[in-house]
């Protein structure tokens, strides 16, 4: 099939994005199916809101410690081989972790160093995964190809709680565990046969030299500053409108937990859609309205949520807020790649990770208190607004941001390969 001629699928024709695509099809359904089988599993061990709270954190924790030391890794070494090594980290915890259900010997604070130091991997892995999308599509296709693993993400994000729901019920928690365990062996597969050219030897940065180079990029050029802070902004002001979410469809939209699975997942197909739309735009159009029809579409889904009392009306406005969240962040995710030299690429990757994995604890802290004195939905309508407010002046006070564009995309053709280059084995 020629994928060249469909511009939405346009980075597909390319093998090793493929390989890649289909292997995280299968790796992240799996995730999934854990994520809601871990949460539940930690409401039967303690019945507890304040640990499902507790494990959160701490499963973001170590993006905001460590995620900068991540990308630094990623600048100096084999990408291929750090990403090999944290996705099998991430099977062997998946595999303890069911081994310790079978057993009933499982613990919340087995679960609280499990969750931990899967952060701790992830805190590695998301900067090299973001930095290694480049060396399978080219520069040309890489916004098309950060789109449509936004939507793979979401698709995902909607198939794999229902599939977990109904293997909880049949089959037990354990084998959630055990089948995301399984599933990333697809990756790992497909890790193990794609094809590059061999990687250019880099000279270790120490870590304090590393910070400074970054820096140093970053104040000369003003756009990507102030995407970045328009980013954090949206992370820590709106965000954390999903930690509000339950409270909001009980006692605000008066729906019961059937209610709430329907409108997350209608935030997942919101997102799924947005990612689609944006996989055909940004092939051909220039990104910066794509980034701020994206916020502009987010911050007024979330307004409406946040002021609406009718349960169906709330699916229309979640769906919306899907849809503008990830064409903000797969836009600005395009503009960061395609705007930095290859060799600090894992880096500024990391800050993307860090603002917005790593801010969520801040927001979520933040949201809990507000509502605890003006309710679910005026918190979210009051986050979204001050969010408008703030990137509001960030646009007014710079005007040349509405100009800023991809730069240095070579035509798309597929990479030349040097003959009979030897796959990775590890």
């Amino acid at each position: 099939m020629n994928f060249s001629n469909f511009q939405t699928f346009a980075s597909l024709r390319h093998r090793n994005f493929r390989l890649f695509y289909i292997g995280q099809m299968i790796s992240l359904t799996g995730s999934w199916m854990q994520a809601l089988a871990f949460s539940w599993l930690v409401l039967v061990l303690t019945n507890s809101s304040f640990y499902l709270g507790l494990v959160g954190a701490l499963q973001t924790l170590p993006v905001l410690l460590f995620s900068f030391l991540g990308g630094v890794v990623a600048d100096h070494t084999h990408k291929l081989r750090l990403l090999f090594i944290t996705q099998a980290a991430l099977m062997i915890l998946a595999l303890i972790l069911g081994v310790l259900v079978v057993l009933q010997i499982i613990r919340i604070w087995d679960l609280c160093l499990i969750v931990f130091l899967s952060g701790t991997v992830m805190a590695f892995d998301i900067p090299v995964r973001q930095a290694f999308i480049v060396e399978l599509v080219g520069k040309a296709d890489l916004p098309n190809a950060i789109a449509l693993n936004s939507t793979l993400f979401n698709a995902t994000r909607v198939m794999g709680p229902a599939v977990a729901g109904v293997l909880i019920a049949v089959v037990g928690m354990a084998n959630c565990f055990f089948l995301n365990a399984v599933s990333f062996l697809a990756v790992l597969v497909a890790l193990l046969l794609i094809h590059l050219p061999p990687a250019q030897p880099v000279t270790w940065t120490p870590f304090r030299k590393a910070w400074r180079e970054v820096l140093d990029y970053l104040l000369e050029r003003n756009e990507l500053k102030l995407v970045l802070l328009i980013m954090c902004t949206v992370a820590i002001l709106a965000m954390p409108y999903f930690v509000l979410l339950p409270i909001l469809v009980r006692d605000v939209l008066g729906a019961g937990p059937k209610g709430f699975g329907v409108i997350s997942a209608g935030s997942g197909l919101g997102a799924f859609l947005g990612g689609l739309t944006l996989a055909r735009r940004l092939q051909r159009r220039p990104p910066m309205p794509s980034f701020l029809g994206g916020l502009g579409i987010f911050l007024c889904g979330l307004l409406g949520l946040g002021l609406c009392r009718n349960y169906y009306l709330a699916l229309v406005f979640i769906c919306l807020a899907g849809f503008g969240m990830v064409t903000l962040l797969s836009t600005g995710n395009s503009l960061l790649q395609l705007n930095v030299p290859d060799e600090l690429r894992g880096r500024i990757m990391s800050l993307f990770g860090l603002i917005v994995m790593g801010m969520a604890p801040v927001g979520s802290i933040i949201y809990g208190v507000v509502a605890n004195y003006v309710g679910p939905g005026l918190t979210i309508a009051g986050g979204s607004l001050l969010a408008g407010v703030v990137c509001g002046v960030v646009l007014l006070r710079h005007p040349e941001l509405w100009h800023f564009r991809f730069t240095d995309l070579e035509p798309p053709q597929e990479p030349e390969m040097p003959p009979n280059v030897p796959s990775f084995r590890g």
